[in-house]
């Protein structure tokens, strides 16, 4: 019976997480209310407060829910046989994952996340930077199989890739969202590629 409780609860702020990162989307951190959160996951606010205790709470499962993600799409491409297609693959499957669920830039870049709150603000660096190094092991790699410039910093590179993604997430929020972002990865990717691929 207790088994069956704790089930209960995990299942609850999966949708709870979800349903803050679809209004985050629509309204930004600021904007979204534990009244609307509960409205979305289909609850009322009190039934949302037996499982968080607080919208820190609900914004910090978002920040968790985003950093698996993210693990997600590096581990889909650990089998890919050289680390010019894990990159290229990578890039192209972040940039759906953010059109697909604008909530995440909305968190990620928020305000109230970067300047105002260092509880969120820890939680986002950690996140960002567990992907960093998963960048650049990957970057890693294709230097020491000489497909990448192997006179160019790994982190060097990882920052450039990271914030080809950044530039172009940036420009789309600022555009409305259009146009999509899938429809650019291609041109975004062979730029990146260029700069780095070994030159003999």
């Amino acid at each position: 019976m207790v088994q069956r409780r704790r089930e209960t609860t995990e299942v609850r702020q999966k949708m709870i997480t979800e349903a803050a990162m679809k209004v985050i989307g629509q309204k930004g951190v600021n904007g979204a209310t534990t009244a609307e959160i509960a409205s979305a996951a289909g609850i009322s606010e009190g039934n949302l407060y037996r499982h968080f205790r607080s919208k820190e709470e609900i914004i910090m499962s978002v920040i968790d829910r985003i950093g698996s993600d993210l693990a997600s799409i590096l581990a889909s491409v650990k089998e890919l046989p050289n680390p010019l297609q894990k990159l290229e693959t990578t890039l192209k499957c972040h940039l759906l994952y953010i059109e697909e669920h604008v909530g995440v830039p909305r968190t990620i870049f928020s305000e109230e996340i970067i300047i105002a709150n260092e509880n969120l603000r820890s939680k986002v660096r950690s996140t960002i930077m567990t992907y960093f190094h998963g960048i650049k092991t990957i970057v890693e790699q294709g230097q020491k199989s000489g497909v990448f410039d192997d006179g160019m910093e790994p982190q060097a590179i990882t920052g450039m890739f990271i914030g080809t993604i950044h530039f172009a997430v940036t420009r789309w929020m600022m555009n409305n969202f259009s146009p999509e972002l899938t429809h650019e990865a291609d041109g975004l990717w062979k730029c990146f590629a260029r700069s780095i691929i070994h030159k003999d």
